[in-house]
């Protein structure tokens, strides 16, 4: 009988640290998920969208997402590739803006709210008579993107302190226009996901002074992984760096699979402005 006894209290008190232990979990996981929404909310509520003249002469308007940061911090452009427009960037956006950077979300002209008539590629599929038309008139769209792309970076550039440099991630398609801006503005630093570039765009990087240079891509997409080994190898800057992670996920679909891996890019991206 006593040792029945002895049983039941045992197990009521291993029952009551069990309970505990749950509780302090829950209640850490609670904060956690609080913190977290605190830092969207505020990363959210620092956040306007904008629009850029591309040029003094011409009344096209550049769309873009443009999140403050704080007063003696660098800045970073941020691109999409060709296939989505900022809105698949925007939680990048703000997680690198969560940083205390100044953060430029950029529609390229013909892309989500970067439209006007003559310059949208939904109207560019929808009256296309077929492929080789399509690719004609989307050549002759993209030839205004390294013009409107300087426009944002001297946006970008008159919302942060002289001395402080600007960076820019661009995915899949739009390394070759960070390589464009290269060659026309200073940038302090540059991070390349799952880049696509014809070997031109790859030789006029290779012409570049050594700027670090961040390389991430996916094993079995055989193109970016190619691109990314070749210019990385080439690369003369100590701070250059490459990440490789298994799969073929491509641009934005690699980005959101890596949990940490927006925070990884602006930790490295900080010490560069």
């Amino acid at each position: 009988m006593n040792k029945l006894i002895y049983w039941q209290q045992k197990t009521k008190k291993i029952t009551t640290a069990l309970w505990l232990v749950v509780s302090i979990v829950f209640s850490l996981c609670l904060v956690t998920t609080v913190h977290a929404e605190q830092a969207d909310d505020s990363a959210t509520s620092r956040v306007q969208t904008v629009k850029i003249k591309a040029r003094s002469d011409h009344s096209f308007l550049l769309a873009a997402d443009y999140y403050l940061g704080a007063a003696q911090s660098g800045g970073v452009i941020v691109l999409h590739d060709c296939e989505s427009d900022r809105r698949r960037y925007k939680k990048v956006a703000s997680r690198i803006a969560e940083q205390g950077l100044h953060t430029l979300l950029v529609d390229f002209r013909g892309y989500g709210e970067s439209v006007a008539e003559g310059f949208s590629r939904e109207q560019i599929k929808k009256n296309a008579l077929n492929i080789v038309n399509y690719q004609s008139e989307m050549a002759l769209l993209t030839t205004y993107w390294q013009d409107d792309l300087l426009a944002a970076y001297h946006f970008l550039r008159s919302k942060i302190a002289d001395d402080m440099g600007i960076s820019i991630v661009a995915s899949g398609c739009s390394g070759a226009y960070a390589v464009a801006l290269a060659e026309k503005a200073l940038l302090n630093s540059m991070v390349f996901i799952t880049p696509k570039m014809t070997y031109s765009d790859k030789e006029r990087y290779k012409n570049l002074i050594d700027i670090p240079s961040y390389f991430v891509t996916s094993s079995h997409h055989q193109d970016s992984y190619q691109t990314a080994q070749e210019l990385f190898a080439w690369s003369g800057a100590k701070q250059s760096k490459m990440q490789i992670y298994k799969g073929d996920s491509y641009a934005y679909q690699l980005i959101y699979r890596q949990k940490y891996l927006v925070e990884d890019l602006a930790q490295w991206i900080i010490p560069t402005l």
